[in-house]
């Protein structure tokens, strides 16, 4: 019988949940804050994005193995940066919808990570048992940290940012002509410990 993604709520069923109402106080600051650098885009919207990098991840050969009983996906956002906020809630709110699907009949979660330092995000990895992070806009200048934990303790990268992906995130949707398009960097995504299957890598954007 497979398992439904599974929405943090507090006792009492509030419909949001606790990652939710921090994230919208984030976003509250946030506005108040002028951001360190200009916003970064994403090409396609977060209800396109989910269902393809969910795909993407079915094609890892080592998922199984790295994830264990069910595929955590961590949302990492800048909370200074109201167009981070915003990319994180809008995926949390794609990833909500996508509830029931599975990946390799593995149940998948998610949570939301506030990007501070790579010690605090290594800290996040291991006690919330992440095994993908997405990388939402406005992590420009994250981008370093968050690839060199994600490398250390194998986690899968993932962004709608296209640009992020030529940075060093290992899987990224963008768009080409009208169309989703799969864009994957092959050194980062050896780095991160997936192992693609090949039939992916001929329908993808690779970047070596």
């Amino acid at each position: 019988m497979p398992c439904h993604l599974l929405r943090v709520r507090p006792p009492g069923g509030d419909p949001f949940g606790v990652a939710r109402r921090l994230v919208a106080a984030a976003f509250v600051l946030a506005l108040a804050a002028a951001p360190a650098l200009a916003a970064e885009e994403t090409d396609v919207s977060a209800d396109v994005q989910v269902p393809i990098i969910m795909r993407i991840l079915a094609y890892d050969r080592n998922l199984e193995s790295r994830a264990g009983a069910e595929v955590t996906v961590g949302i990492v956002y800048a909370p200074t940066d109201p167009q981070s906020v915003k990319g994180a809630n809008e995926v949390s709110d794609a990833f909500y919808r996508y509830a029931g699907k599975t990946v390799k009949r593995l149940p998948v979660r998610y949570v939301l990570v506030e990007y501070t330092t790579p010690e605090n995000l290594e800290r996040s990895v291991a006690t919330r048992g992440i095994d993908v992070l997405y990388v939402a806009p406005g992590n420009a200048q994250n981008l370093a940290g968050i690839t060199k934990v994600s490398q250390a303790r194998s986690i899968t990268t993932t962004t709608g940012v296209p640009e992020y992906v030529r940075r060093g995130v290992s899987v990224g949707v963008g768009r080409s002509q009208e169309r989703a398009q799969i864009l994957i960097n092959l050194t980062s995504s050896r780095a991160e410990g997936c192992e693609f299957d090949a039939s992916l890598l001929r329908i993808a954007t690779v970047l070596k």
